[in-house]
C-alpha cells in the first residue's frame, strides 16, 4: 500500500475522534430551572416555663399580634412570694445579729470567730433571698420582640413543669425567602444580587436580595442553599408561604 495513502486514511479516521473530544460543554441556559422557594421568619422562638407552676394568664390567642414587652404569660407565684417574705425576715435577723456582734467586738465582749460566723449567716440569707427574687422575676414572661402567636401549647389554670413549652411566637415582618440553587450556577450569583419571587398564595411577585449563600454544596442534589430578604413592607406575606424564585443572572453568563 502506498504509504501516503495509508497515512491519509488513518488521519481521516482519527481526526473526527479528536474533534469530538475537543467539543465544549453546552452553555448554561439563561435561567435556572424552576426554583421553589419558601418564606421563613428570622425571629422565631418557643417560650417555655422555667419552673413548675400553674398558669394564671396566657394573654394572646393564636394569630393575635403583640408588641415587644407585652405580657404573654403569668404564673401563680404565691408560694414564691411567701418564701420571699420569709427570706427577707431572715436577712433582717441575720443583719441584726451582725450589728450586735460588731458592737460587742468594740467592747471586746465577743470573739472574732463569732463575728465572722454572723457575717457569713447574713451573706447566706441575702443569697437565698436573691434566688427567690430571680424566680419571682420569671413569674411573668414578656414578649422579646413584636410579632404574632403561631401556636399556644398551654391554657389558663393549667399546671406546667419546668421546660414545658407554652407558646410559639414569630415575627412575620422579618421574612426570608429560602431556596436551593443548582451548584453549577453558583459562580454567577453573589450576595446583594436581586431576584424575583412569585408567591402562590398572593398571586403577586416581589423583589428580594440575596443575603446569604450556603457554605456547603449537597453532593446528592448538587445544590446550595440561598437565602434572600424581601424588600419593602408586605403585611399580606406570612411564614410558610411558597412560590417560585427567578434569578436575574442572565447578564453574567458567559
Amino acid at each position: 500500500m502506498n504509504p501516503i495513502y495509508f497515512w491519509a486514511v488513518l488521519a481521516g479516521l482519527i481526526w473526527p475522534l479528536v474533534a469530538a473530544g475537543q467539543e465544549t460543554a453546552p452553555p448554561l441556559p439563561l435561567a435556572p430551572p424552576e426554583l421553589r422557594a419558601e418564606l421563613i421568619t428570622q425571629r422565631h422562638v418557643v417560650l417555655a416555663s422555667d419552673f413548675a407552676a400553674r398558669v394564671l394568664e396566657i394573654a394572646p390567642e393564636e394569630g393575635q399580634s403583640f408588641k415587644q414587652g407585652d405580657l404573654l404569660v403569668r404564673f401563680d407565684c404565691s408560694l414564691e412570694k411567701a418564701q420571699l417574705e420569709r427570706a427577707q425576715a431572715q436577712v433582717k435577723a441575720a443583719e441584726t445579729k451582725v450589728s450586735v456582734q460588731q458592737r460587742l467586738s468594740h467592747l471586746n465582749a465577743t470573739s472574732r470567730m463569732e463575728e465572722e460566723l454572723a457575717a457569713a449567716e447574713a451573706a447566706t440569707a441575702r443569697a437565698e433571698m436573691k434566688i427567690i427574687q430571680v424566680r419571682i422575676s420569671r413569674c411573668e414572661l414578656t414578649a422579646p420582640f413584636s410579632g404574632r402567636v403561631a401556636e399556644r401549647m398551654a391554657q389558663p389554670h393549667q399546671y406546667v413543669k419546668a421546660g414545658d413549652p407554652l407558646m410559639e411566637i414569630l415575627d412575620p415582618n422579618a421574612l426570608q425567602a429560602v431556596f436551593l440553587l443548582p451548584s453549577r450556577y453558583l459562580s454567577h450569583l453573589a450576595k446583594g444580587d436581586a431576584f424575583k419571587i412569585h408567591i402562590d398564595e398572593t398571586s403577586a411577585t416581589y423583589t428580594a436580595l440575596v443575603t446569604a449563600i450556603g457554605a456547603r454544596i449537597d453532593a446528592l442534589s448538587q445544590s446550595v442553599k440561598i437565602v434572600g430578604r424581601i424588600t419593602g413592607d408586605h403585611p399580606e406575606l406570612l411564614p410558610g408561604m411558597s412560590g417560585q424564585a427567578a434569578l436575574e443572572i442572565s447578564s453574567k453568563l458567559p
